[in-house]
Formats: structure tokens, C-alpha cells, sequence
């Protein structure tokens, strides 16, 4: 009788004469020659034999989770489902994000944002500070990260920031809830003199955006006041580098077909000394990606210009390794706008119609049954993405697309597997190219 089975979630690539095996659940990454894969071939749907056979071999693809027992392969979808339930439901941070004014200062052509005039309200204020004590003493949240996010947050620093902030990290200390803070911001009304104040409220995360190089920057990124906005923006995310040094100074460079050839210019903005406190993030402008979509292989080649010149590099790609798509399918998690509204996402222009609820001015957030709707169901809980190989290294896509498939052909219009799998592909062969014998999916995020 045979026990044992491949499994499901196995993906081999010839490169040459070896064969490059990866299986997905376990993450890593091996070598064979094609003798050891043909015979594991021959051996497939007789592997009590292969191990009688050729116990080494057997042995090693077993470690490797390439042979599993066949009641393990059965359940394997079973635990990817459970491992996603825990973490969506059972995590005990709360991720609060607020856009406290959809104003900017900046009139930026990819923005999919409505810019309005209109500010937070000291009443909102209030009753965002209730909220937070309902997260700390009645949910006994563990851990509250406070993100700040827009329109551009910092227009409000000293209207709602300031006092806002101070509020809830004094809550979570009074109460041992440990707090973080972190910003979107474009960047440009950074001063000197809030270094104290982003200390003071754990300040530990930024994402500040560069539209290309300087000159092509400066075309896209007109300030409303119509100055040049590069060299002000690279002296404010020196000046964190230098005074603050956050956990995550994120640079997040914008390109298009226009600017990419042109993006390692950036490099010599910054000096030598504070590059390994900043982190690069490449991402093509989603309206650009109609005209070119830029392969893995040429955006991990600009991401080595700026590795091999001292910078960090964020390599997150859309391989999905932490069990779940995006923090707004999380249950401790909602985005409050200045006037009130309640959101699950922020890559949204924050209409009327797109709101999953509302603040009190008690302090509570009346949600709608969209958020029932978007946890209830794991996002990859459909017969598509659970017959899928690449089911574990994808939680499908984000509760936000899974709410605009009105009929199942529109599924592939959200689907990731095109992109997961050149992903994969150009990893195999990155790993094949490195003479290595073993390796993980870890080491090429």
C-alpha cells in the first residue's frame, strides 16, 4: 500500500542539466540533477517503493515536504485556511489609521483621491480618543499602531496630530499597551523641530514618495504654490535619517515607462552615511501599467543599483508569506476619516458609497454588514483559489477586489497567479545561477 504522495503544492523547473526544485509550503528551495528527478518521476505514484529503493533520496524529498503522508496533503488546505482564521481574528493589534484632512499640498496626476478644504473636528478628535480607551480597556487590545494617512496628514499637525497622538499613546501607557506610530506622507513639511514630537509618539514608520529623479520629480510633483518640491523632500527624509533613524524609513520611488531608466540617479541625493537607514520601494504607477507591465527580472536589477549602493531594499513582492493579503482584511483594523466615516481600506478615493461605517461621537463605530461579509470568508475561501498549487505563497486577492466580483468570470480580473508565477520563475532561476544546494523563499523577498 502506498502511504505517501507528492505534494500539491510542488513546482520543479529544468534549468540546463538540474532541476530546481520548490515546495510551497515549506519554502524552500533545492537542487537535483535530472537523473534524481527522473527517477522521483518514475517513482511518483509508487513511493513506498522509491523509499525501499532509494532511501536517501526518499528520505531528503520528505524533509523537504516535496513526499508527504497522504492524510497530511489532505489536510495541508485545511491549515492554510485555519493559520489565516487565527491570524485575522486573533490577532490582538489594532491597526488604527486616521486621515485627519483630505487636503494636500500637492496636485499629484496618478492620485485617485478628491481633495477637499474640509479638516477634522475637535469633536471627532474626542470621540476618536473614546474610541481608542474602548480599544484598550474593553477589547484589551495588546498593541495599538496608529498610522496617519491622507491627503497629506501633516497639514493637520498641529490641529489634530498633536493632540490626537499624545492622547492615545498616554492611554495604551497607563493601561501596558505597547504603541507605535507611523505616517504616509509626501514628505515636504517636515521640520526640524517635530523630530522631538515623533520621538515622543514612537514615531517608528514613514512612506514618503519620490516621482523619479530630480528633474522628472519636479515635473510631476508641482507643489500648489508651483516651487520645485525634490531637494526639499530629499533634505527632510535626511534630516529622519540622521536625527530620527525609524524602524522603516521607507522611500517609496514612483516610475513609469518615462522615468524608470532614469530612477539610480536618485542614489546620489543622499550620502553614503545615513543610505542603510533608508529602504527602497520600487512601485510602477498603477495607471502606467495599462502601456508596460516591467518584468521581475528588470525591477530586481534597479533594486540592486540601490542595494549595491548601501540602501536597504524592501523586496516584498505579491508572494503572500504572512497568511493573509492585506492589513484591511484584518478584524483590529479600520481606517477613520475626518468626518467620521469609517473605511477597511485606504487605496480608495473615500466616497460616500465605499464607507463600512461611522463614528460616534460616543465613541463607538456602527459598521455596516460589509464587514461581516468582507472576515466572515477567508479572502482565498473560493473553489478557484483553493484548488490552486500556489494557495500557500497566496491568500488570494484583498477583500476589497473579492467585494467587486459581481459575477465569477470577473475573478480573473483580480486573480495573482500570472504575476506569482513569474515571480517564482525568476527566483528558481536566480537560485540555480547561485550554486547553492538550499535556500528559502525568505531570502529572496
Amino acid at each position: 500500500m502506498n502511504n505517501y504522495v507528492f505534494s500539491k503544492y510542488n513546482i520543479f523547473k529544468t534549468i540546463k542539466d538540474t532541476v530546481v526544485g520548490l515546495n510551497l509550503i515549506n519554502k524552500a528551495l533545492f537542487a537535483l540533477d535530472v537523473e534524481q528527478y527522473n527517477i522521483l518521476k518514475t517513482y511518483e505514484h509508487r513511493l513506498n517503493k522509491l523509499n525501499d529503493k532509494y532511501p536517501i533520496l526518499f528520505s531528503t524529498m520528505f524533509k523537504l515536504g516535496i513526499i508527504v503522508d497522504k492524510q497530511i496533503d489532505n489536510n495541508q488546505q485545511k491549515q492554510i485556511l485555519l493559520k489565516n482564521r487565527l491570524i485575522v481574528f486573533s490577532e490582538k493589534t489594532f491597526r488604527l489609521t486616521i486621515n485627519p484632512t483630505l487636503n494636500c499640498n500637492f496636485s499629484c496626476w496618478y492620485c485617485y483621491e478628491t481633495h477637499t478644504q474640509k479638516n477634522m473636528s475637535k469633536e471627532r478628535v474626542s470621540a476618536i480618543i473614546k474610541y481608542i480607551e474602548h480599544l484598550v480597556k474593553n477589547l484589551h487590545i495588546h498593541h495599538l499602531d496608529l498610522g496617519w494617512f491622507g491627503g497629506e496628514p501633516l497639514l493637520s499637525y498641529k490641529t489634530v496630530m498633536k493632540e490626537l497622538a499624545v492622547a492615545a499613546k498616554n492611554i495604551c501607557d497607563q493601561n501596558g499597551v505597547s504603541f507605535q506610530s507611523d505616517i504616509t506622507t509626501n514628505g515636504y513639511l517636515i521640520k526640524p523641530d517635530m523630530i522631538p514630537f515623533f520621538k515622543e509618539i514612537n514615531m517608528q514608520s514613514f512612506q514618503i514618495t519620490l516621482d523619479g529623479e530630480k528633474d522628472i520629480h519636479n515635473k510631476i510633483r508641482i507643489h500648489r504654490n508651483k516651487d520645485f518640491s525634490y531637494d526639499k523632500i530629499v533634505k527632510n527624509i535626511c534630516l529622519l535619517a540622521t536625527e530620527l533613524r525609524p524602524k522603516n524609513l521607507a522611500l517609496r520611488i514612483n516610475f513609469t515607462q518615462e522615468s524608470f531608466d532614469g530612477i539610480d540617479k536618485i542614489i546620489e541625493s543622499f550620502p553614503w552615511n545615513i543610505r542603510s537607514n533608508i529602504t527602497i520601494m520600487l512601485q510602477q504607477v498603477w495607471q502606467d501599467k495599462n502601456n508596460k507591465m516591467f518584468s521581475v527580472k528588470e525591477i530586481d536589477e534597479a533594486r540592486l543599483k540601490f542595494e549595491n549602493a548601501g540602501f536597504n531594499i524592501d523586496r516584498n513582492t505579491i508572494l503572500n508569506l504572512k497568511g493573509y493579503t492585506c492589513y484591511a482584511d484584518l478584524y483590529y483594523q479600520a481606517v477613520i476619516n475626518y468626518d467620521g466615516r469609517v473605511f477597511k481600506c485606504t487605496a480608495r478615493n473615500f466616497e460616500k458609497e465605499k464607507e463600512d461605517g461611522i463614528l460616534t461621537n460616543e465613541g463607538n463605530i456602527i459598521w455596516t454588514n460589509s464587514l461581516a461579509m468582507k472576515t466572515s470568508n477567508a479572502t482565498f475561501e473560493n473553489r478557484k483559489c483553493l484548488d490552486c498549487k500556489y494557495l500557500p505563497v497566496c491568500s488570494g486577492p484583498c477583500s476589497q477586489k473579492i467585494s467587486n466580483v459581481k459575477d465569477p468570470n470577473d475573478f480573473e480580473k483580480y486573480c495573482y497567479v500570472l504575476g506569482i508565477e513569474q515571480i517564482l520563475d525568476y527566483i528558481m532561476t536566480e537560485f540555480e545561477k547561485s550554486d547553492k544546494t538550499l535556500a528559502y523563499l525568505l531570502d529572496y523577498r
